[in-house]
């Protein structure tokens, strides 16, 4: 598969990201997703499965409160996921990760203030008319447009043209600094999980996350095996309260 159309498909995940995420929220748009489905086009699902994960667990606990626009994660697990299959490494997609992510804030910011303004005065004014044509066109179709111009078209853009550029980086910059910076982009996870777990009351909860960090730490397992394992506490925690049920 040529580059090209690596971009090109890259462009249409981010973008059906960008989509899922204002109209369906089935959670496609979670980096968790995002980052497989970019490492199936790459070509390198294992890399694309890690670097989701390690952005998903930067974004844990980020919430759209109110008119605050956090830092993008669909933009950012997107692209870091793309320039990792391209460098081959998981430690630069995860040092891309957050200042992709302030970009993506950056552009969804300008939208609301600018572009959706418009959209919200054709739709009161179409809603006005009685016109369904028109609030059709401007609650979906013009949206979804604009969506892809704004983020799918940089993404394909930053992808296509921005390979070469990745690689020369690469080769300048040393592999401790990249080391160096990919564990400072894990310690943002490890905010996360802090504050995700600042909102977990329940003390029955407290032994599974004990259970990953042994995994983690001290058996070496990488993040794809610690999510295996918490699949099977999962599935363990539902049989057993289905059983007390009957």
């Amino acid at each position: 598969m040529s580059l090209f159309v690596q971009a090109l498909l890259v462009s249409l995940i981010a973008w059906l990201g960008f989509l899922d995420k204002a109209f369906l929220h089935s959670f496609i748009y979670r980096p968790i997703c995002i980052g497989p489905l970019v490492g199936l086009v790459m070509g390198n699902v294992s890399i694309g499965l890690e670097v989701g994960v390690a952005v998903e667990l930067m974004f844990l606990a980020v919430v759209f409160v109110g008119v605050a626009i956090p830092p993008d994660e669909v933009l950012s697990s997107a692209i870091a996921t793309a320039f990792a299959c391209l460098a081959g490494s998981t430690q630069l997609g995860i040092a891309t990760a957050l200042p992709v992510a302030v970009i993506g804030q950056i552009f969804r910011q300008t939208r609301n203030t600018t572009i959706y303004e418009v959209t919200q005065r054709k739709v009161e004014s179409a809603a006005a008319r009685g016109d369904t044509r028109g609030i059709i066109l401007w609650t979906t179709i013009i949206p979804s447009f604009v969506e892809y111009v704004l983020f799918g078209l940089p993404t394909f853009i930053a992808v296509y043209f921005g390979a070469d550029y990745v690689q020369n980086l690469i080769d300048f910059i040393p592999e401790k600094m990249i080391a160096g910076i990919a564990a400072g982009g894990g310690l943002i996870g490890a905010v996360g999980v802090a504050l995700l777990l600042s909102t977990i009351k329940s003390k029955q909860s407290w032994p599974y996350f004990l259970v990953g960090f042994f995994f983690a730490s001290y058996l070496g397992v990488n993040m794809i095996g610690v999510a295996v394992v918490a699949a099977v506490c999962v599935a363990l925690k539902y049989y057993g309260d289905k059983e007390k049920a009957v």
